[in-house]
């Protein structure tokens, strides 16, 4: 059975991707409707052109649905949810953009409730994603290492990341694993992570940010720790624990945990963080939710996005 996919954005020069049995193909007008989706930037470098445009949902793909599915892995979006949903539900994360079927006739009059914009953040997550190139000639059709065209005129080749595929293979199988399912309990943490990278205001990806890291300190702690306890904990206690756990000594960020901490409390009791908060501070708290996400998936964070943010500092107090 083949199925209509919304928005989603292939990587270049690549037609098809099998992710976990589903097999996704460009659409036959892809290029047309590619170019309809929204763009922040204007861009001729890559296969396509974008040109700055608030855009809207296309259909950018078939996917073909095996006769048998298996269950889904990640048991929270449905009442009998399949595989199929932990597939879309990664590559939303890791194409930057709400993926979905289309599963609905067109006399139901169906209302698209999901959001057709770029996210916010989650960059660093897709940016951990390892890259594996392979050349394909364009007349031929056929694929080659970069070692095996060396010398050749590379006019003659298209290059494409076949490490997105393999990368999103690897971490599907890894969250189906079940030591991964013991230890995070289903994985309900994704879910909040993907409307933590929504297009939205900074405070509601912050406060959803924080509760991810209360989330797993909760998974790692409640053997030991009652439920009380763990609500009496103070939430700097909590992200420096995981901070530890995931990402290195605490010492490196005990400096701005404190008024994160402040700014979380205040906008969870008064709905506005307190003057003279940093949102560069508010902003790196979920870029470093990014990277927790990548180790927990089991990649290697990238911190490509905060050595640029770290640079422009850098060149502003120059200036």
């Amino acid at each position: 059975m083949l199925q209509n996919v919304y928005n989603l954005e292939f990587p270049p020069h690549v037609n098809e991707l099998n992710i976990g049995g589903y097999v996704f193909r460009r659409s036959s007008d892809y290029s047309d409707a590619f170019g309809k989706m929204q763009h922040l930037v204007n861009s001729s470098g890559s296969e396509h052109k974008t040109v700055v445009q608030t855009g809207s949902h296309q259909i950018t793909a078939t996917v073909e649905i095996p006769d048998v599915e298996q269950q889904a892995v990640l048991m929270w979006a449905d009442q009998e949810p399949k595989r199929i949903l932990d597939v879309l539900l990664l590559l939303s994360i890791f194409t930057g953009r709400n993926v979905f079927v289309k599963n609905w006739e067109e006399d139901e009059g169906v209302a698209i409730l999901q959001d057709h914009r770029q996210h916010h953040f989650g960059g660093e997550l897709i940016l951990s994603l390892p890259t594996e190139s392979r050349w394909r000639h364009r007349h031929e059709g056929t694929l080659h290492t970069e070692k095996e065209i060396q010398g050749k005129p590379l006019w003659d080749y298209d290059q494409l990341n076949i490490g997105f595929e393999k990368g999103l293979n690897n971490v599907l199988d890894l969250i189906s694993s079940k030591d991964w399912q013991k230890t995070y309990e289903g994985g309900y943490f994704l879910f909040l992570y993907r409307q933590a990278i929504q297009r939205q205001i900074l405070e509601t990806s912050f406060i959803v940010s924080w509760s991810i890291w209360e989330h797993l300190f909760t998974l790692h702690n409640k053997n030991w720790l009652d439920e009380s306890s763990i609500q009496k904990m103070g939430g700097k206690e909590k992200i420096t624990f995981v901070y530890n756990k995931y990402l290195g000594s605490p010492s490196q960020v005990s400096s701005e945990i404190e008024p994160l901490a402040k700014a979380r409390n205040r906008i969870i009791h008064y709905g506005i963080k307190p003057t003279g908060t940093d949102n560069d501070s508010m902003e790196r708290f979920v870029r470093m939710t990014e990277r927790l996400m990548a180790i927990i998936l089991g990649l290697r964070p990238s911190y490509v996005l905060d050595g640029v943010e770290r640079l422009r500092k850098t060149l502003n107090g120059r200036l």
